[in-house]
């Protein structure tokens, strides 16, 4: 009976965790791949995504300095 309250006790912690952590564009539905320095570097990353059927969509979040890419699967 401990292990089994132990396990479900750990499994909420990650699954809190994770939604904590999941960055924003992911409750709509993306997946989030990775940073870029710059807004061009994330689209030509998400172009590629899209072209070779990895992906049926992609999102870049930029910021001066920087662009998360996440995409549609």
């Amino acid at each position: 009976m401990r292990k089994v309250i132990s396990a479900l006790g750990l499994t909420g912690l990650l699954a809190a965790a994770a939604l904590l952590l999941a960055p924003s564009a992911q409750a709509a539905g993306y997946v989030y791949v990775g940073m870029y320095p710059s807004a061009a570097a994330c689209d030509t990353a998400g172009k590629d995504y899209v072209a070779r059927g990895q992906a049926v969509s992609y999102f870049c979040d930029a910021t001066p300095t920087a662009a998360r890419l996440s995409i549609w699967v």
